[in-house]
């Protein structure tokens, strides 16, 4: 495989090195991708306490908070991959996160946490997309399958080590401070300092490596997009309420489009209304409709803006079957993995630091295992 980059000429041989560095250095990023969004997991009971939050609460900052923003910003962010220098993209997000991470430890109430883990979210959504794309630039299809699934080992690795850094951290700072420590700093606070801050090295370090030229792989020539903060931003136009209402207008949807887009906004409100009366948890069901609202005005301008690629996205049966899937297992593997932690620590009586251990380690090593020889 001969490398070439951006500007043209031989970046290596097929035995070059630097493409398993720059799989490396992905890894890295992958692993505190999932650190810092799992590790409130086994911090949860530390600041339910602190706080004084209802798991209602907790659910909402380790599951909705994230993940609607997340999933919102990953498709504008995507776009920018496709058109824009993804090394700089991976690392500016990785610094985002990590701030916000930081962000998290010096929060005092569930409002100020939830704003960090909505900014959590919308940082983490820039990495996968920007990744996969520079890795199939740099390795061969053939070697795809292998080098994708080490790069996703980086899911289990950091999920794992948040249980295990977390718990550690948090057992060792209250044996420490029992009464309280430096700057009033409880030890679950000290847990998301002590993985945020790091970030911000790794981000400049991400920020060195080499952007293969696109399509290189394959040996297809891609030509430079002239503008690529429009495209981002039109995508974004598209997905972020209420400025979807104005893309539908700017992209010719005419009155029936738009009548169908405020009908769609009405019925997702009247439902979420519904279950905040139900259920009295107001801002679970607000960001979720949201979510879902964005996400099918997102596909009617999909359809209106370029027809092919939405028969091609939207009418792929294996396509829409395999997102109802990894969803499903999405809703159970995230609900075991947010309150197995709690489970043990209320009902067994087991510490902090033994709970992170057992489960981290596990979740880790059996993780990795299963994900690298899959692929």
């Amino acid at each position: 495989m001969a490398l070439a980059p951006p500007g043209g000429g031989a970046q290596g041989s097929s035995h070059s090195r630097y493409p398993s560095y720059v799989l490396g250095v992905l890894v890295a990023v992958y692993v505190l991708n999932f650190l810092d969004r799992q590790i409130v997991t086994i911090l949860a009971e530390e600041i339910k306490a602190d706080l004084d939050l209802r798991d209602a609460e907790l659910g909402f900052l380790y599951g909705t908070a994230f993940a609607v923003f997340y999933a919102l910003f990953g498709i504008p962010l995507g776009r920018l991959a496709d058109v824009w220098n993804r090394r700089t993209l991976i690392s500016l997000g990785l610094g985002v996160w990590s701030l916000m991470t930081a962000a998290s430890g010096l929060a005092r109430n569930f409002g100020q946490l939830a704003v960090a883990r909505v900014g959590v979210g919308v940082g983490e959504a820039s990495a996968s997309p920007a990744a996969y794309s520079m890795l199939s630039d740099y390795f061969p299809p053939a070697r795809r399958a292998t080098v994708l699934a080490i790069y996703s080992s980086g899911i289990y690795l950091g999920a794992g080590l948040s249980l295990m850094i977390g718990g550690q951290v948090v057992e060792r700072w209250n044996a420490a401070y029992p009464h309280g420590g430096p700057f009033d700093l409880a030890g679950w606070q000290v847990a998301y300092l002590v993985v945020g801050l790091p970030g911000l090295l790794l981000a400049a370090w991400v920020r060195t490596l080499r952007e293969p030229r696109r399509g290189q792989a394959e040996g297809i020539e891609t030509p430079a997009e002239p503008h690529p903060f429009r495209e981002f931003l039109r995508e974004l136009r598209a997905v972020l309420p209420p400025l979807t209402v104005v893309h539908l207008v700017l992209a010719g949807g005419g009155r029936a489009a738009l009548l169908r887009n405020l009908l769609m906004a009405g019925g997702v409100a009247g439902s979420a209304t519904l279950l905040v009366l139900v259920t009295g948890d107001l801002w679970q069901w607000v960001a979720l409709g949201v979510g879902l609202y964005a996400t099918a005005s997102w596909m009617q301008a999909l359809r209106l803006r370029d027809p092919p690629t939405a028969r091609l996205v939207l009418g792929s049966r294996s396509l829409v079957l395999g997102s109802v899937g990894f969803s499903l297992l999405a809703f159970s593997g995230y609900g075991l993995g947010a309150w197995t932690p709690p489970y043990f620590l209320r009902f067994h009586q087991v510490d902090l630091g033994s709970v992170g251990f057992v489960l981290g380690g596990t979740a880790a090593a059996a993780g990795w295992l299963g994900v690298t020889v899959g692929g």
